[in-house]
């Protein structure tokens, strides 16, 4: 184990210990006095309290702060680090000044689903490749780890003594499965629990109280568990999203239209040169004779006897001219020095490249070859990339071009201008975002997630992740066969929603919890929740993770999804990301997840009903 893992094992370690220290010493009842707020501290912590927008993002900048702080080059990562820096200021003001903290859930949901949302408008279309992939492997895992970890819950009664209620709370908090906590509270209030009397009165706070301790200890260390589990067991994250990215996209792809990064600026093999007119040839010779001599470079600008012109084709050229030509590096190196010598300072320079997408529609364009129309419209063009039911195809001068291809064309304002006579509306890169396609396919991904099918006497239904998760996916995927759908959603706003979305959500969540730590500390709760519920949130997570490196042989970046996603835990498939730099992580969670949802929240009801 190399010794930055073993740093942040011994401080998740020490953490877990710590906890425990203080359930044993501090189990006795919080005293009846309710004292006021007083002093600096105090008086501090009640403003924020009246002011929850204030105390909400100074939680999300402190955190973000506090997660990029490496000890032994390990740091805690911004999500981990928020969640832990607001179940300490929600548990301090809670203890000292009985001040409780609770901020709006609605706000937490709202947040959490553009989390979401913007998940899975950016691993859309490696999704399908992922699941092609690792299927088999993703769906063994979502039943390893939720099975392992209700099988532990179950065997820790043999051991000790669980008051009613600990069975479910510890296996959904454990898990951050929060349907299972839902199905598990319809379970009690049904009536149909074993428990009778004064242990069926106590098992609804003894579920809610274990549930919400253990929610927040269980999300703070898997977020650190996960950026150091690679690690751990000798793998390179970073190396291996990026395999994984090539591999899905291939070697020298493109960014696919719709998405995100799809006008996102990279290497261009065109340029624009400037060169003097001095080669005596060239003399009363006009820009269409200058033009056929270099057929696939463009003349863009013309500076003649002191005037600047979008040169028309009789121009003609005099000695001490110059000309702006526009075209592959190549041709300008060979064809420049027959004009005349390169100019520096020219006032040509100005032109700007425009980077568009041309959908293919036109009669007069499907069926003909791209050598064809390059004779005929590709003057001063450069094709980037083709494009054909969201794969991108190897250019050649002999492939045909079919009705919905899609052609991403760089080129001058003028030359762009020109091609929309032919080929009709372009798409082109945007600042903005279009809110209508946002703000449908986040209802669309809720509305699915709220649909309810009975099962087994539960009314089950995948909740809003997974439908987000769906439809967002679905969307970017047919944006890659139709760019036009919807409008802009470029990548700056996209990652601004995923990391807004999820750090306001898990601020909101260690905010409101202070006041249930306290209490399952106080009511003796917190000793055999925390033991059994590490035991069961990260034995089973290690043990998938060593299924899938060691038997399937899963890139690791995949697998940190899986395994997040099999412990129903977006704060660590964002922390994988953090981890990995790449989006990978995503492709792995959205199957692993809804499995093990659906198996935690039957699991969970069977639990609640024995009490």
């Amino acid at each position: 184990m190399r010794s930055q893992a073993r740093h942040a094992t011994m401080l998740v370690g020490a953490a877990v210990v710590g906890l425990a220290v203080i359930a044993f010493a501090q189990g006795q009842p919080t005293p009846p006095v309710q004292p006021q707020p007083h002093g600096v501290f105090g008086a501090l912590l009640d403003y924020l309290r009246r002011q929850p927008f204030i105390l909400m993002f100074l939680v999300v900048a402190a955190g973000y702060a506090l997660g990029q702080v490496k000890v032994k080059g390990v740091s805690m990562g911004s999500t981990a680090a928020t969640l832990l820096l607001a179940l300490i200021v929600s548990f301090w003001a809670f203890q000292s000044y009985k001040i409780e903290y609770s901020l709006p859930e609605f706000t937490s949901t709202v947040f959490f689903n553009l989390f979401i949302f913007a998940i899975g408008m950016k691993v859309g279309p490696q999704f399908l490749g992922g699941i092609h992939r690792e299927g088999k492997h993703l769906i063994i895992l979502a039943l390893i780890v939720p099975l392992l970890s209700s099988a532990l819950v179950y065997a820790s009664r043999y051991f000790t003594h669980l008051e009613p209620g600990l069975l479910a709370g510890i296996l959904s908090g454990a898990n951050t499965a929060t349907p299972g906590f839902g199905a598990a509270q319809a379970a009690l209030a049904s009536g149909s629990s074993v428990l009778t009397g004064e242990a069926a009165r106590a098992a609804p706070d003894n579920l809610t109280t274990s549930y919400a301790f253990l929610y927040c200890i269980s999300m703070v260390v898997f977020t650190v568990l996960m950026s150091v589990m690679p690690k751990m067991f000798g793998r390179d994250a970073v190396a291996d999203g990026k395999e994984m990215e090539k591999e899905l996209a291939g070697e020298d792809s493109a960014p696919l239209p719709g998405t995100a990064e799809s006008f996102m600026g990279g290497y261009m093999p065109l340029d624009l040169r400037v060169f003097r007119v001095e080669n005596p040839a060239l003399e009363g010779r006009t820009v269409a004779d200058l033009d056929h001599a270099h057929p696939r470079v463009a003349i863009e600008r013309v500076y003649h006897k002191g005037r600047v012109y979008n040169p028309p084709p009789d121009l003609v050229l005099n000695r001490g001219d110059e000309v702006a030509m526009l075209g592959p590096v190549s041709l300008l190196l060979a064809g420049g020095p027959h004009i005349g010598p390169e100019v520096d300072d020219s006032k040509l320079r100005n032109v700007k490249f425009d980077t568009v997408e041309f959908i293919v529609h036109n009669d007069e364009v499907v069926g003909k070859t791209l050598g064809a129309l390059a004779l005929r419209m590709g003057h001063g063009i450069y094709l980037n990339a083709l494009f054909r039911a969201g794969d991108q195809l190897p250019v050649s001068r002999d492939r045909e071009v079919n009705r919905g291809d899609v052609l991403r064309i760089t080129g001058s304002p003028k030359r762009v201008a020109e091609l929309r006579k032919v080929l009709g509306p372009a798409v082109k890169p945007s600042l903005s975002t279009d809110i209508i396609t946002l703000g449908l396919g986040l209802a669309a991904g809720a509305f699915l997630g709220a649909i309810t099918v009975p099962l087994f006497g539960i009314q089950f239904s995948l909740g809003s992740a997974v439908g987000l998760l769906i439809v967002s996916i679905g969307l970017s995927i047919l944006r890659t066969r139709n760019p036009a759908l919807g409008g802009p959603f470029p990548e700056s706003a996209r990652q601004l929603l995923e990391d807004v979305g999820l750090n306001v959500f898990i601020a909101i969540l260690g905010l409101n919890a202070g006041a249930g730590v306290v209490h399952a500390i106080a009511g003796g709760l917190l000793a055999p929740t925390l033991i059994i519920g590490s035991i069961a949130a990260f034995v089973p997570p290690i043990i998938g993770w060593m299924v899938g490196q060691y038997i399937f042989k899963m890139n690791s970046a995949v697998l940190m999804g899986a395994i997040a996603g099999a412990r129903c835990n977006s704060a660590g498939m964002r922390a994988a990301q953090e981890a990995s730099k790449s989006i990978v992580p995503a492709i792995g969670y959205p199957v692993t997840f809804a499995i093990s949802n659906l198996l935690l929240t039957l699991i969970c009801y069977l639990f609640a009903l024995l009490g």
